[in-house]
């Protein structure tokens, strides 16, 4: 099935809601959109209008945020308005407290 909806997506035919969970359960599968320890995933939400595909929300890299791009280009969306930024990079954890004696 999942096949099939790819072919029917690359070749126009699938309505918006369906691409919209196509391209959402993706990123959901793509290791590359997990973060560092794998048990969290960056945020991407996708919206789609008449075959244009809206990401927004967080990734880590500008490598990340170009794959998403590709990634819903690939699987059918007439177009990609990329709206993805960059994470903020974790805070470095304080310093531990010097005892004075």
């Amino acid at each position: 099935m999942r096949a099939q909806a790819i072919r029917r997506a690359k070749s126009g035919m699938l309505d918006d809601d369906v691409l919209q969970q196509l391209i959402s359960e993706r990123f959901e599968e793509d290791p590359s959109f997990w973060t560092g320890t794998g048990k969290n995933r960056t945020v991407v939400s996708v919206e789609v209008d008449d075959g244009i595909v809206t990401l927004t929300g967080a990734v880590r890299t500008a490598s990340d945020k170009r794959r998403a791009d590709l990634l819903a280009r690939a699987l059918g969306a007439s177009g990609v308005d990329n709206r993805l930024r960059l994470a903020d990079p974790a805070a470095p954890a304080s310093p531990k407290p010097r005892r004075v004696a």
